[in-house]
């Protein structure tokens, strides 16, 4: 059975923030560093861009000559949600940007060694059962034969990308946030059009795939709960990155203080052409 045979690097998204991926180039080779301009406007951007005020030594005050936070500078930084504070009282959205910061550099290391094992391994994912399948019905309605292998290509490494990184992220969660912060990840849950969480797909109208809860004291059972306080959703294609339109509704739904934030793997950067 032949193996779909897309253009090494043109895929797109498993996640449903938007289109799936474009066709392009095969991205760029993983790189670290470099400056932006301007307000950061995905989790590779903000972490260069706490890196780069780190390294000018703000903010956090002083910091030791090999470049790691000052004593009593982690102490400052490290997240502390108040649950008798609402979602968006400004002491919450100063803590809320704390975590986001806290968990940005091993986000994006996440989603970078995400990309790499998916991209390493193209071929064998292509080979899978599954994919061959998807293959052979879009042959027998009618695709060229190109066509058909950059579909399932763009479908199997935006996939199996997401199910890398939620992987990763399930199993380091409470490390890269202590429960004790009153912050926690979750990865692919799905909420309702009135923003209910709900396991069954069919009733899911749209689901991050990131978000970060924030615990909150519930005033009809004076009970603790938890609330989304950010969300993220992976994006790999080339040439889009999260529709508006979703976004908009995730932030109105969920009651986000901001918009969801793109992942994107350094790799596949986002083209401007």
């Amino acid at each position: 059975m032949a193996k779909p045979r897309g253009p090494h690097g043109s895929t797109g998204d498993g996640g449903d923030g938007g289109d799936v991926g474009d066709a392009g180039d095969g991205g760029v080779p993983r790189q670290r560093g470099g400056g932006s301009h301007g307000r950061p406007s995905s989790v590779a951007e903000t972490h260069r861009a706490v890196t780069e005020a780190a390294e000018g030594g703000r903010p956090g005050g002083p910091r030791s000559t090999d470049g790691r936070p000052a004593e009593g500078d982690a102490d400052a930084q490290r997240p502390q949600n108040d649950p008798e504070l609402g979602k968006h009282d400004e002491k919450t959205l100063e803590e809320i940007a704390k975590a986001r910061q806290q968990i940005a550099g091993q986000l994006q290391e996440m989603v970078d060694d995400a990309w790499d094992h998916v991209d390493q391994n193209r071929d064998s994912i292509l080979q899978r059962e599954g994919y061959q399948r998807q293959r052979d019905k879009l042959l027998e309605r009618g695709y060229p034969e190109d066509v058909a292998d950059l579909v399932v290509e763009r479908t199997a490494l935006g996939t199996e990308s997401h199910r890398e990184l939620a992987n990763a992220i399930d199993s380091e969660a409470t490390t890269m946030l202590d429960p004790e912060t009153g912050f926690r990840l979750r990865t692919e849950v799905g909420y309702d059009a009135q923003g209910v969480e709900t396991p069954k797909v069919t009733d899911q109208d749209f689901r991050p795939d990131v978000i970060l809860e924030r615990q909150y004291r519930d005033s009809a059972t004076d009970e603790l709960d938890w609330e989304v306080a950010h969300a993220y959703d992976l994006k790999t294609g080339l040439k889009t990155g999260i529709e508006p339109s979703w976004a908009n509704k995730v932030k109105r739904v969920l009651d986000l203080p901001e918009h969801p934030e793109e992942l994107r793997p350094t790799q596949r950067p986002l083209s401007v052409d």
